[in-house]
């Protein structure tokens, strides 16, 4: 497969950027950059592959560390842990890193 380029100065391209984390199963989920509630409750369920045999809803990862601030809107947090049991390690918790980076490159 050789894949393909999007650039996100076309509309495909934009939709392909703003969709990857719905798209891509992976073991846990990284999210270090992106606008404040990128993930709200008006599309938390794109997160969604399927449903299983029983009616579970399937997340594409059951883990999410919010690399980012704010990356997942506190509605959503809930109904991802409601409806698929996905474990969300927040941004105040998951990010002390980067603050005491940010620090460290002031005092530079």
């Amino acid at each position: 497969n050789d894949g393909i380029l999007h650039t996100i100065n076309t509309v495909e391209g934009t939709k392909a950027r703003n969709s990857m984390h719905n798209r891509l199963k992976a073991d846990a989920f990284l999210p270090c950059g992106g606008r404040p509630n990128t993930m709200d409750v008006s599309n938390y369920q794109h997160f969604f592959l399927g449903e299983d045999d029983i009616g579970r809803k399937i997340p594409s990862s059951r883990l999410i560390v919010e690399g980012a601030n704010l990356f997942i809107s506190n509605e959503a947090r809930q109904k991802l842990f409601e409806e698929a049991g996905v474990k969300i390690v927040k941004d105040s918790s998951a990010n002390k890193g980067g603050v005491i980076t940010s620090s460290y490159e002031i005092c530079a």
